[in-house]
């Protein structure tokens, strides 16, 4: 059955920021997505070591075939959830790139929402709530290849400040301290390495874990709480980016000048 955007996915967005297009990519594009994806695994780990994460963004690369890329980056019914959920001035932001397992040991990004990168000043109540309820800012999507078992979200996180139960379990802090769950330290095995992330991810109350099978695509607002988990022995190729308009560029500018001062 092919897919169909609904009411269903844009009121699930609305009160989860998140929301599942199961079946969406065709599968002969997403055989093609797998094939460029072989070559994108080889470069990302040539490029930073065997644990890599990401190739990105892929349009950087002459070595990967491009046209198969922007034959995602166009597909019709994207763009029609891309159109019904967020407007029509939306278009993928250009950082489109091929999330990975690990080749060797499993890890976590920590918990965090993306829009807390920036200091406090810079985020007043009024302001943050402000932007935060904008339903149409900060989206981002993961678009599987393989079936995927890796992003966990806090449903609901996306439209309102931080509890203080979360902000004490996980506080806010620079991104580069979010790029890696802490408790690792010590763990003999790969399974106990793999346990004890597992045991951080489970401590957010709430979390829920987003399953997508190959061909699914999950779209979800990166204010809300979530993270990504990797394991070696699961082969991963999921594609990466957001769909963003005016809105999303001059909240960037003014975050990012803010933080240069």
């Amino acid at each position: 059955m092919s897919f169909r955007f609904g009411d269903l996915h844009r009121d699930e967005y609305a009160r989860d920021g998140l929301t599942v297009l199961r079946g969406i990519i065709p599968p002969a594009l997403v055989e093609d997505l797998r094939r460029e994806a072989e070559t994108a695994r080889v470069l990302a780990r040539r490029e930073h070591g065997p644990d890599a994460q990401r190739l990105q963004p892929v349009f950087r690369y002459e070595e990967l075939d491009q046209a198969v890329f922007r034959a995602f980056v166009e597909l019709p019914a994207l763009h029609e959830v891309v159109k019904g959920i967020f407007g029509e001035d939306r278009e993928e932001g250009g950082v489109l790139g091929v999330l990975f397992e690990p080749a060797e040991k499993p890890w976590a990004t920590g918990w965090h929402r993306d829009i807390f990168f920036f200091e406090r000043p810079f985020l007043s109540r009024e302001h943050l709530l402000a932007h935060v309820g904008d339903l149409r800012m900060f989206n981002q999507f993961n678009a599987a290849l393989y079936d995927d078992h890796s992003l966990w979200v806090v449903p609901g996180s996306h439209a309102r400040l931080s509890t203080a139960t979360e902000e004490e379990l996980f506080p806010v802090r620079a991104a580069a301290d979010a790029a890696l769950a802490p408790g690792l330290e010590g763990a003999a095995t790969n399974a106990e390495r793999e346990r004890r992330l597992l045991d951080y991810v489970r401590r957010m109350p709430g979390a829920t874990n987003v399953v997508l099978n190959a061909g699914d695509i999950a779209f979800y607002r990166n204010v809300a709480w979530h993270l990504g988990t990797y394991v070696p022995y699961v082969k991963r190729a999921t594609l990466h980016s957001g769909f963003y308009g005016e809105q999303d560029r001059a909240w960037t500018e003014a975050a990012f000048a803010y933080a240069k001062d």
